[in-house]
């Protein structure tokens, strides 16, 4: 197992609970070879450190060679996740039926194929319960082999299930197949694009959805095929901004999960995933009572059964009920009170920075910046605009990317630095032109700074209402609605035109809320 990055060996072990660490050492010590303590001394080690210094361990490891050492690390790693696959395999469903598939192949192997076909059968019962189509198909298919090639005294009605039950599972597996490729091909698509702009960029979105959606009805399908089916009507809708449809099959997925124990043990992740668009779907088509409830379920189910989350699912749940904590805020208008927020989120990033991707660390960075900016602390809304602007992934969701410089020009305005506007404006002026998903709200906001660098102070005025009436029709243009949920650059205006510069005013917030 190559291991290119000692760092990799020590977030492993950094990961680890304490029973997960007790059960390494209890594992390692039942298998100690001639290389057992070295590597048992280097696990210490690294548990020990709080951050990752190679030249201490290497120093306390005694003068080890480079190649003894690449060994060593190699040898922990691999050690570590063979305890770790043992230690949760009860917890595991997935692990389990693997493991009684091995268990299968070694009876098999050493001719015992009665003893096999029992084990199968058991991996069987567990797989169809938790709705594994994919191992289902595996295990049949090894009775098959198993059944094809001796005399097992199993008679043709037996035979006759296994086909049967093959050739659902197959039908099951492709339809999964077909449809999760549309789901992660529109994910794609999101994570490239954002949300849809144009009537061009609308009907091409429809065509490929309808032209790669599989023919199937919900009711022949199983569980977990169904959350794939509802999944990928949740991609589309949401991409083609029509957030009341995205809400409603965002509801069939959760009410899905709710319907299934089995389900919601199996994947608690995908669950926590559709309460995120539902929290988001409610958020876009401005239902402050829909959402509220949501998010108090969404709270009160991670409190309950936060002690049973698995790492990924406790970084998920700390995306989607932050992401909700903040939003509630931006609803209502009250940033003020939504700083308090600010300080646990901050703490969560902090914990789980080399867990989040690029583009959740942007919307985090964004939001954070907005809960600044709209309480009237520009300055510590430029520190989280900065890290978005500063970025090097260049391609990854544009129209945030716009969307930050734009909130950084206002920024400036709000601070009186008009003297820097020029420079800003020509600079991020270069970015807009090169992107590809660039929309007119977008355009007549660096117009407006273009204006306001150049005009003298007792004109600004008529600039800011000038503005103010543009961008009010191009809200009402039905794919311009949706830059407005990521800027709400018109009651910035509106402040503006009222001598308000201090922060968003929150009765303003709530008018321009009604009008999306």
């Amino acid at each position: 197992m190559p291991i290119s990055h000692s760092d990799q060996v020590f977030r492993l072990v950094k990961s680890l609970t304490k029973s997960e660490k007790r059960n390494f050492r209890i594992f390692a010590g039942k298998i100690l070879d001639r290389n057992g303590l070295l590597y048992i001394k280097l696990f210490d080690l690294y548990a020990r450190q709080l951050t990752f210094n190679e030249k201490d361990i290497l120093k306390k490891m005694g003068g080890i060679s480079s190649t003894q050492y690449s060994n060593l690390k190699r040898h922990l790693y691999s050690q570590i996740l063979i305890s770790l696959r043992h230690f949760h395999k009860e917890k595991n469903t997935y692990i389990k039926i693997r493991e009684y598939i091995d268990f299968a192949y070694i009876l098999y192997d050493k001719g015992l194929y009665m003893p096999a076909l029992k084990i199968l059968a058991k991996a069987k019962k567990l797989a169809n319960k938790n709705h594994t189509d994919i191992f289902s198909l595996s295990i049949v298919e090894i009775e098959k082999m198993i059944q094809a090639r001796h005399i097992t005294r199993t008679d043709t009605q037996s035979i006759e299930s296994l086909v049967e039950e093959a050739s659902a599972h197959s039908e099951a597996i492709s339809n999964r197949v077909q449809i999760s490729n549309l789901q992660v091909l529109l994910h794609r698509y999101y994570i490239r694009k954002g949300h849809v702009t144009n009537e061009k960029e609308y009907e091409g979105v429809v065509n490929f959805f309808e032209k790669n959606m599989p023919k199937v009805k919900a009711s022949q399908l199983g569980m977990l095929e169904k959350v794939h089916l509802f999944q990928s009507y949740v991609w589309y809708y949401y991409i083609l901004n029509d957030f009341k449809k995205c809400y409603q099959y965002s509801l069939k997925w959760v009410e899905l999960f709710e319907s299934s124990e089995e389900l919601l043990r199996q994947d608690v992740g995908l669950f926590l995933k559709g309460y995120n668009y539902l929290l988001t779907s409610a958020y876009n088509y401005k239902n402050i009572e829909l959402f509220s409830k949501h998010l108090n379920d969404l709270e009160n189910f991670r409190k309950d059964h936060y002690h049973t989350f698995n790492e990924n699912t406790k970084i998920a749940s700390f995306l989607y009920v932050h992401y909700g904590r903040m939003n509630i805020h931006f609803l209502q208008g009250t940033f003020n009170e939504g700083l308090k927020v600010i300080k646990r989120t901050l703490s969560r990033i902090k914990r789980y920075e080399n867990y989040l991707d690029h583009h959740k660390l942007m919307i985090l960075n964004f939001k954070i910046a907005w809960m600044y900016f709209g309480a009237g602390m520009g300055k510590k809304s430029n520190d989280f605009l900065l890290k978005i602007i500063n970025s090097t992934t260049k391609s990854l969701r544009e129209d945030i990317q716009i969307y930050a410089r734009i909130t950084h020009l206002m920024v400036h305005v709000d601070t009186d630095s008009y003297e820097v506007l020029p420079y800003l404006v020509k600079n991020y002026s270069q970015f807009v032109k090169r992107s590809k998903d660039k929309n007119r709200v977008q355009i007549e906001c660096l117009n407006l700074f273009v204006e306001l660098g150049k005009s003298p102070i007792l004109k600004r005025k008529q600039i800011f209402a000038k503005y103010y009436d543009i961008l009010l029709k191009l809200q009402k243009e039905k794919f311009s609605k949706r830059a407005f949920l990521y800027l709400d650059i018109l009651s910035w205006l509106e402040n503006k035109l009222s001598g308000n510069n201090k922060s968003l005013n929150k009765n303003k917030m709530q008018a321009i809320a009604k009008r999306i």
